[in-house]
């Protein structure tokens, strides 16, 4: 972060985009909106946070860059720049990719969250080093970016020891379920403030709840100011009793009673090193399925490429029939080697069996392959998704493909699933098993009708139809669910939860693909969608009732067990309860 000296005014900068462009919106609050930008005097991208002057803001920006010019630690969000047009002001901050606490609660087990938390309070004991209490630690303002470091962001409301306060005694600023006593109280707060409402964020990752909320914000208030709340030994007995003692401590109605940042934080690298925080066995599972997941997907698509290509290649006589063997191991080979080319060299090798089809149907697959190299070229794999759950139907497991793209991502998982919903049932369509669920039940000659299209535009009119038919997006939508319903619950720390979600996937799977037909006036044998159901249903079971999945990597605290942010926590304070 570059040095700034504290201003009266904001810099004015009248032709700021001349520097900055603008990308997209990346969120909006109450008095100000963030965007991601491009800094193209540095070359590298930024996030832009926009506040209106007009609103008499001017004060609070001040204050905002003064406590972020003073920190200089790499988990805090740097602030690189600051001005003003005259209307509005311009904070340019590290554009942190990740995402917040508050979307991760599900998603990091105990270690994990321990261990974020433990970056997050090394940041704060820093900031509280050069006089900087931030006054609104919650969830929300505390970034896990890709590479699994914690960012500690947002001193829009925070206080500098040397300066008077925006506020005067009585007034309370903050999130209210993570207020410290003094806060809530509208006292003036210290450092110890930070070290309370950490010790709550704490809590909340490791059990699901609030330890103060009520029903209502006065009751919370209430329950904070009175010293009324929940205890972690008592909500997860399982936890060592270290770990609940530095939580309690931290939570101590007296801001005295509290241990500093920088011993709280070492106090959880102490627990870290202990090794007791227990992930169970389907977690464990689960988290080296995703340390192995790049691996997998390079051989694994590999694999399902190869079979792809000899599989078509057999199907669509074109080449010589001593050619399929070697071209599909060419695949699997380049595909190994470099996925993008091997997906390249898979498209490329279908062009003239296809366009020996027909020019119609050749002209339709030549503009659909140069989308799908741009649409798939980070992650081949899921160009290939639809292929599993092809090469999986004979053995009832064509489930397993929407089932296993929830490993792929929240947002990614389910558009793979819909994409391999809609490509499997134009396979079975076209190869002339109409009869079956995932086409819909809907007979006819698709194949023949396709090829006859004198032209690529009726050609993909033709194709366009069957793939917007509500059978067929009536199975995208719940290929698609299925996907974010096993991210969701393999994720959550609830078994009863995890049982219930996999009870009513499964059911609505089957209902919904069974009766979408029906209404439509068709009709076929439910036995295969039976089995397909009940075989994908077993599978999942065990990841749904044993562990919690989506893992995200977390560093561990830089220093080692005991050492994170400064002196280890006192005698004095570990003995509170």
């Amino acid at each position: 972060m570059s040095t700034m000296q504290a201003r009266t005014s904001t810099p004015l900068i009248v032709d700021w985009q001349r520097r900055y462009q603008v990308v997209r919106r990346l969120g909006r609050g109450g008095f100000a909106e963030v965007f991601e930008a491009w800094d193209r005097q540095l070359s590298r991208p930024v996030a832009l946070k926009v506040i209106d002057e007009r609103r008499g803001l001017s004060a609070r920006v001040l204050r905002e860059v003064q406590a972020a010019a003073a920190l200089n630690h790499p988990n805090v969000v740097a602030l690189y720049d600051y001005f003003g047009d005259g209307e509005r002001s311009y904070l340019v901050w590290e554009l942190v990719r990740g995402e917040p606490l508050s979307a991760l609660r599900d998603e990091l087990d105990d270690a994990e969250a321990v261990a974020v938390m433990a970056q997050a309070l090394a940041a704060v004991a820093h900031a509280h080093g050069q006089g900087v209490v931030h006054r609104d630690v919650k969830p929300q303002n505390i970034m896990l970016d890709e590479d699994g470091h914690a960012k500690v962001m947002d001193f829009g409301i925070a206080r500098l020891n040397d300066t008077d306060t925006l506020t005067a005694e009585g007034d309370m600023l903050g999130t209210v379920a993570y207020m410290s006593p003094e806060q809530a109280a509208g006292r003036r707060v210290g450092p110890a403030t930070d070290v309370y409402s950490a010790a709550v964020v704490l809590f909340e990752l490791l059990t699901g709840v609030s330890p103060v909320r009520g029903a209502t914000t006065a009751e919370t208030l209430s329950n904070i100011v009175s010293g009324r709340a929940l205890t972690l030994a008592a909500e997860r007995p399982d936890l060592p009793q270290e770990l609940a003692d530095a939580v309690g401590v931290a939570m101590a109605p007296a801001p005295a009673d509290r241990p500093t940042a920088a011993e709280l934080a070492a106090e959880l690298g102490r627990v870290l090193a202990g090794g007791e925080l227990s992930r169970g066995r389907g977690a464990r599972a689960l988290e080296a399925l995703g340390r192995g997941q790049q691996l997998a997907e390079r051989f694994g698509g590999a694999a399902v490429g190869g079979l792809t290509a000899g599989f078509l290649l057999a199907a669509l006589p074109a080449y010589p029939s001593a050619w399929t063997l070697p071209l599909a191991a060419m695949t699997a080979a380049v595909w190994a080697l470099m996925p993008a080319a091997g997906l390249a060299f898979l498209l490329g090798s279908l062009v003239f069996p296809i366009f020996n089809v027909s020019a119609g149907v050749g002209g339709v697959y030549a503009a659909a392959a140069f989308v799908a190299l741009f649409v798939f070229r980070r992650r081949p794999v899921c160009a290939v998704w639809p292929a599993a759950a092809v090469l999986l139907a004979p053995f009832y497991g064509a489930l397993l493909a929407p089932a296993g793209a929830a490993v792929l991502g929240r947002f990614r998982g389910p558009l793979t699933a819909a994409w391999a919903a809609a490509g499997t049932s134009l396979y079975l369509a076209l190869a002339g098993h109409g009869g079956s669920p995932f086409a819909g039940f809907r007979p006819g000659a698709l194949a023949q009708r396709v090829a006859a299209a004198g032209d690529p535009l009726a050609a993909a009119g033709r194709l366009g139809a069957f793939l917007l038919d509500p059978a067929t997006l009536a199975q995208m939508a719940v290929w698609a669910g299925l996907a974010f319903a096993v991210r969701w619950a393999v994720g959550s720390r609830s078994p009863a939860l995890r049982l219930w979600i996999w009870a009513a996937s499964f059911a609505a799977l089957f209902a919904v693909t069974a009766l979408v037909p029906v209404a439509l006036g068709r009709r076929g044998p439910l036995s295969s969608l039976l089995a397909s159901v009940a075989v994908a249903a077993v599978v999942v079971i065990l990841p749904f009732v044993t562990g919690r999945g989506g893992r995200r990597r977390v560093r561990r605290p830089i220093g080692g067990a005991g050492e994170v942010g400064g002196a280890p926590m006192s005698n004095a304070a570990r003995m509170r309860s």
